[in-house]
């Protein structure tokens, strides 16, 4: 009878090792069976957007949870844009169901799991359609892309995305003004620069510099009013007890007028607007210079800014004479 207690005892035993080996074998199963995303990554920013979309497609397939689902699908919105961006600026039916798509997988993302990436791709994707378009073509779009980009960096407190701050400043310098619109370009250019100072380092993004310093020559200030102006700027920013959003729309000020860029020698007091402007092409250029490999995306922009700085360098010559 002793024996059998025994044998009773060892069967209980063995019967609560089985089952914590098999708890920790379903652990361990389902970390790995967890999505890995670094390929799609990796193709993203080796400029591969088919190979990346198509091994977001086959992971989308494998995805069990939302938040896997969500992850997968901005990155598919992401893509998108790219995709969109390849194609000639005449196709413009091309473009636009590019977009569209794209706007589709940030939307299904969102509905899955919120993300602040969800909403920036989301925003991104209509924004480029917008620009497909025309601004006043797509007026309608603004205002949802603004509260997208809005939950961006106040709901979900993302300050650092150098694509975020690239489209709000795209948005409000492309937009009309009041009464039609709420287009801004103190906003833009304030925008802009928290654009160029969260580019990230394993990127070139010349486009971000392009873009402010193409606001900045057209605001075309001189070295006392910009002091002046940024100077008010300034105050605005210390003070601002609003948003994030509401405060960076005074980005511009952070640091007032003795701030140094990091692409400048001088303070931004001791240049005028269009001094910076071409600075910001020379040092996007040095950048594109250094770096080994250049995206499709990079060699356009290098394309429109070694153009425009030529023909800013001749506009210079021409007013001096």
């Amino acid at each position: 009878m002793k024996s059998l207690e025994i044998r009773k005892g060892e069967r209980m035993e063995v019967k609560r090792v089985f089952f914590s080996v098999l708890v920790a074998f379903l652990a361990v199963s389902s970390v790995s069976a967890a999505i890995d995303l670094s390929q799609a990554d990796a193709y993203y920013l080796l400029d591969r957007p088919s190979d990346c979309k198509a091994e977001l497609e086959r992971l989308l397939r494998l995805a069990e949870t939302a938040e896997e689902r969500a992850q997968i699908l901005w990155r598919l919105a992401r893509v998108q844009v790219t995709l969109g961006d390849d194609l000639e600026k005449t196709d413009k039916d091309g473009r636009f169901s590019a977009y569209e798509l794209g706007q589709e997988y940030a939307e299904a993302s969102i509905d899955e799991e919120p993300t602040a990436m969800g909403y920036l791709w989301r925003a991104s994707n209509i924004g480029r359609w917008g620009q497909t378009k025309g601004p006043l073509n797509s007026l309608s779009k603004a205002k949802p892309m603004l509260n997208d980009l809005r939950k961006v960096v106040d709901d979900f407190d993302c300050l650092d995305s150098s694509e975020t701050w690239y489209v709000l400043a795209s948005l409000y310098d492309q937009l009309p003004g009041k009464p039609i619109s709420f287009g801004d370009s103190q906003r833009a250019i304030s925008f802009a620069r928290a654009a160029v100072d969260t580019i990230p380092a394993d990127v070139i993004y010349p486009g971000t510099y392009q873009a402010l310093a193409e606001m900045l020559w057209k605001r075309n200030w001189n070295k006392d009013r910009r002091i002046a102006e940024i100077m008010k700027k300034q105050q605005k920013w210390n003070s601002t007890d609003g948003t994030n959003f509401d405060r960076y729309c005074q980005y511009e000020g952070k640091e007032g007028p003795k701030q140094k860029p990091f692409y400048s020698s001088v303070a931004l007091s001791e240049m005028t607007d269009r001094q910076e402007a071409i600075m910001l092409l020379l040092y996007a250029k040095a950048v594109y210079d250094s770096r080994s490999f250049h995206s499709r995306s990079d060699m356009r922009n290098m394309e429109e800014i070694d153009a425009l700085t030529a023909q800013w360098y001749s506009d210079l010559a021409s007013q001096s004479r």
